[in-house]
């Protein structure tokens, strides 16, 4: 997700029969672009939003396990000096005293995900330990992980100056790196970054160009050999699988704001922003 991630956390190819700017898209792929068979291993089309709760669930709403002495370190990443905190129903104030704020960021409609950025409203701000935005991130941490695979996301991307969409994934070990940036874009849609980090190779990530303001279906290919990225069933890079690429990995999807990548927003930033997410699926390559 991101340059400067906390060393303890660890952070899709359609069919081109499908038009990529369509509100949704077809059945999930039986074949990857390269040809390999694929069998479905998760998926989910957001007909509803299935949060872990309680040991059940799909969706983690925070980093790592949930759990830290300052609850807010696993709602930001202070390291990449992000100024948005991940927000969920059951997020108490700063401290952890009090009712619940319930904050949603999370909208489901349609047959869509929509996680939602916004300006912190100015009451609540003393109760959100200076942060002054809010937004959502989803982990399948708790609930789905796999080695190796074919791991993709259709989606809208939002735009504006600090805003800063992403698709990942993190090894379940919660290990820093490896890493694996599936997509990532920031403020402008018509631009997206892949990228692999790890110890044993440098990538500095390579960007590919899409429509902007439309869906698109962004997707990694990894193996032990390998790594693949394709936008709409495009090739957009290939890299060999760094040595520490190899071992569980879950998905994350969040839109974090500022940064000292994506810059801090401005006047021109419009809120709220909103990322639009059709489906994430991920399948295991047959073979």
């Amino acid at each position: 997700m991101a340059p400067n991630i906390r060393g303890w956390l660890v952070a899709a190819g359609l069919a081109s029969c499908l038009w990529a700017g369509s509100p949704h898209a077809g059945e999930p792929l039986k074949k990857a672009p390269d040809g390999r068979v694929l069998r479905l291993t998760f998926a989910d089309e957001f007909n509803a939003f299935n949060r872990w709760k309680d040991g059940k669930g799909v969706w983690r709403t925070t980093f790592r396990d949930g759990r830290a002495d300052d609850e807010y370190d696993v709602r930001t990443l202070r390291s990449n000096k992000e100024l948005q905190l991940y927000v969920d129903p059951e997020m108490r104030a700063h401290g952890g005293s009090g009712p619940a704020l319930g904050l949603n960021p999370f909208q489901v409609a349609g047959g869509m995900l929509t996680i939602i950025t916004d300006r912190a409203r100015p009451a609540l701000a003393p109760r959100l330990g200076g942060f002054r935005y809010t937004s959502g991130l989803v982990t399948t941490q708790p609930s789905f992980s796999q080695t190796y695979g074919y791991f993709e996301m259709r989606a809208k991307l939002p735009r504006g100056k600090g805003v800063w969409p992403a698709f990942w994934l993190l090894p379940l070990d919660l290990s820093w790196p490896p890493e694996i940036d599936v997509m990532e874009s920031i403020g402008d849609p018509s631009k997206v970054y892949v990228t692999a980090h790890s110890k044993l190779v440098k990538d500095g990530g390579t960007e590919a160009a899409v429509a902007s303001d439309a869906f698109h279906t962004f997707a990694v290919s990894w193996d032990s050999r390998q790594l693949v990225w394709f936008v709409d069933g495009r090739e957009v890079k290939r890299l060999p699988t760094p040595p520490d690429l190899n071992k569980p990995m879950f998905m994350l999807a969040n839109v974090a704001l500022g940064g000292d990548w994506a810059g801090a927003p401005d006047a021109s930033t419009p809120f709220p922003a909103r990322f639009a997410i059709d489906y994430i699926r991920a399948r295991q390559n047959e073979g």
